[in-house]
């Protein structure tokens, strides 16, 4: 049973991550990410007992995987782009969300994180620019 218990919590988890990266905060529902991990939403309630509450796992999961100094960008650039993407519009589009969800998951030094984070997305920007000047011929 508890096998059972974890699969499902980690399911749900690696939907939201998903739905999340893709729509953000205020595009995702909790029946897009019930669908999505195959389900019902008193599941993903169950589980996390709110949006912003498996908002903020995910957070953690994509701040994990930005400022982890060990990981080589270059490994999975599809992945580094929607994680791109997701900073870059939940800073724009729901910035005290994001703000409030760094300072409760790093109390004691979100200055230092919000900072490593800056410092990656502007790494990024190089790529971002390249992809544009691709598409558009330029």
């Amino acid at each position: 049973m508890i096998k059972r218990t974890l699969r499902t919590e980690d399911e749900i988890l690696c939907s939201a991550y998903d739905i999340f990266l893709l729509f953000g905060y205020h595009g995702t529902t909790i029946q897009q990410i019930a669908l999505e991990a195959g389900v019902n939403k008193s599941a993903v309630h169950y589980y996390f007992r709110s949006k912003e509450r498996l908002y903020v796992k995910v957070v953690k999961k994509v701040l994990d995987l930005t400022l982890n100094t060990k990981v080589n960008n270059n490994t999975n650039r599809n992945g580094f782009e929607r994680t791109t993407w997701f900073l870059i519009t939940e800073l724009y589009n729901n910035k005290n969300l994001f703000e409030r969800t760094l300072k409760d998951l790093y109390p004691d030094d979100w200055d230092e994180k919000s900072k490593g984070l800056m410092k990656w997305l502007e790494s990024q920007i190089s790529h971002i620019t390249m992809l544009w000047d691709n598409l558009t011929g330029v």
